[in-house]
């Protein structure tokens, strides 16, 4: 596999370079971050499935022991991911929100990936998946836990934390041992075309969501921020004082039964008027097999 391990480290790479990294290399205030990253809930979510179905769908032994331990590693990150947002001060999305249009093209990438998992028909083509996953995971880690450090975010993270970071790189699957079994591993070339295929189209699917998410934060960068609000003077308070004891007065007075009719002698009755009212990761170069 060391031929798919190397094809996943070229999109890695590319995938480094993504606008939203070179955002946070630049260090916006947090809240200039918006909608990230509440944005990210679906995925998150959802990669503990993809991780499940990985794990229950692997029958060779080999291949099963490293998508089982695996899956076990990272599970309960999604809680690590939802205590991170109350500690940033951040709501969960509702289920109507989750499924509006901002969350759109994390719902688009999650389930791609999710189908990437259901209609893998090798076992090699799963832990692929899972590689595949990671590999994004350990550019985004990185990126974001420095950016924090930087900005001199003091909150207690464990989503958006090194510590995540370290504990993805401290994996089974990166254990000198076990990646080396990995690169050992000989695919045939059916395999290793759907392989190569599938890692083009997961990080066909990541990119296209952080390119959604880069956009939101863009178009909400350009809006101008709102003037801050400065204290009234005394004078300016006197004077909003006394429009609103006229507003009052005014009220008191439309609230006031007009006058009655009153009938004279003459042939017709006279209305008199009233007021009108108030109006409001990289692989070896030696060894390994060449699948």
């Amino acid at each position: 596999m060391k031929i798919v391990q190397q094809h996943i480290v070229r999109h890695q790479e590319q995938f480094s370079d993504h606008p939203f990294f070179a955002r946070l290399s630049t260090d916006p205030p947090f809240e200039r971050l918006a909608p990230f990253p509440v944005c990210l809930t679906f995925f998150v979510m959802t990669f503990q499935d993809i991780l499940r179905i990985c794990d229950e769908g692997a029958t060779d032994p080999g291949y099963k022991r490293m998508v089982h331990r695996h899956r076990l590693e990272d599970a309960g990150h999604d809680r690590w991911f939802l205590g991170d947002l109350a500690a940033l001060g951040l709501e969960p999305p509702t289920a109507a929100e989750l499924f509006g249009e901002r969350h759109r093209a994390a719902r688009n990438a999650s389930l791609a990936l999710l189908s990437e998992a259901l209609r893998a028909r090798h076992d090699a083509c799963r832990l692929t998946l899972l590689l595949t996953l990671e590999s994004a995971g350990h550019v985004f880690f990185e990126r974001v836990a420095r950016y924090l450090t930087r900005i001199g975010e003091r909150r207690r993270l464990r989503y958006f934390s090194q510590t995540h970071l370290d504990v993805e790189k401290a994996h089974d699957v990166f254990e000198e041992d076990t990646d080396a079994r990995i690169e050992a591993i000989a695919l045939d070339q059916a395999t290793r075309t759907e392989a190569l295929q599938l890692i083009d189209r997961c990080y066909r699917e990541l990119t296209g969501m952080f390119d959604a998410i880069e956009a939101q934060i863009a178009a909400g960068a350009a809006r101008p921020a709102l003037a801050p609000s400065r204290p009234r003077s005394a004078r300016e308070a006197a004077r909003e004082a006394a429009r609103e004891a006229a507003r009052g007065a005014a009220l008191r007075v439309a609230r006031t039964p007009g006058p009655r009719v009153v009938r004279t002698p003459g042939p017709r009755a006279v209305r008199t008027p009233g007021p009108r009212p108030f109006a409001r990761r990289a692989p070896r170069d030696d060894g390994g097999s060449p699948g």
